[in-house]
């Protein structure tokens, strides 16, 4: 298997998108695109004529060292092939991550298969799905009890679909209700604002919001297309909004305008998440790859 290393720089874009795009395990957060406008560094392993590729992003630490990690607003990626993955593939490619990368703490994507004989750590992440090619009645038919008296209550608050709204006030409500560290918060901002700009320029996203009637933002989200999903990339609410569960009425109104179509709806967990669950999202796995730095005289 011919696995090489390639600076970001020197990546073929048409190739790589190309790649991503046909792969049978392509995800929106594969593409070049998305990645140059969402992490700072990253190199790549590329088997072959990039039949697969493998992104390593990458931060510079004390001493010059490099590591791999997991920018927060992409959940996975890992491995992309029109290859079969077979545990053989990613295992090669696995074995081919340099060992300049002192430290590892990177997602892999669900159709990563990682044997635990790689000497890396794994800690097992939980996205959900919901198939959506099916009429908006049976969908929400399987709606949990508590979530169908929610959106019963709606009914009562005047709460008002928005759509149309500009990624700068979307961002702007993203940085003001998300609790992150100042830093991570401030480059999350900008990057979000080049994601889906761009993704509104492909035609492959959409912005829409819940107001109150005085047309005060109380939840929103912008949805990414890709590979058939329909992704949820930025769900926030206010405290007002989470008091009036905006953020329910809003997927409910995503799932209405989507049903019967043969797509899926991938809410973009990590973790058990109860919006997901109450909507009858399917969890299905991916893995976390780590490798700690090693002490040396007991410094790093």
């Amino acid at each position: 298997m011919n696995i090489r290393l390639i600076e970001g720089q020197d990546i073929d874009k048409v190739k790589w998108n190309s790649c991503v795009h046909y792969a049978i395990n392509g995800n929106i957060f594969g593409y070049k695109w998305f990645l140059d406008h969402v992490a700072k560094d990253w190199d790549a392993l590329v088997e072959g004529d990039y039949e697969s590729v493998f992104p390593l992003v990458w931060k510079e630490g004390r001493f010059g060292n490099r590591s791999l990690y997991q920018p927060s607003i992409i959940r996975e990626l890992g491995i992309y092939s029109i290859n079969t993955l077979s545990q053989t593939r990613v295992t090669e490619f696995i074995n081919h991550i340099p060992e300049e990368y002192k430290s590892v703490n990177i997602a892999l994507n669900e159709r990563n298969f990682v044997s635990e004989e790689t000497g890396y750590e794994l800690e097992k992440k939980q996205n959900h799905q919901l198939y959506l090619g099916q009429p908006y009645e049976i969908l929400s038919e399987a709606y949990d009890a508590d979530l169908k008296a929610k959106l019963q209550e709606h009914e009562t608050m005047l709460l008002i679909p928005a759509s149309n709204i500009k990624p700068e006030r979307i961002a702007d409500f993203y940085k003001k209700h998300t609790n992150l560290p100042a830093k991570e918060l401030e480059y999350n901002y900008h990057a979000i604002m080049r994601v889906m700009y761009n993704a509104l320029h492909r035609g492959w996203g959409f912005a829409t919001g819940v107001t109150d009637r005085e047309q005060n933002l109380l939840a929103v989200n912008f949805f990414l297309y890709s590979h058939n999903k329909v992704m949820s990339f930025l769900p926030v609410e206010s405290p007002e909004g989470k008091a009036k569960n905006a953020l329910y009425l809003l997927m409910d109104m995503i799932i209405q305008s989507h049903a019967n179509k043969q797509m899926i709806l991938d809410f973009n967990t990590q973790e058990d998440n109860i919006l997901a669950a109450y909507f009858n999202g399917l969890p299905n796995k991916f893995f976390c790859l780590k490798k700690k730095n090693k002490r040396f005289l007991g410094i790093y």
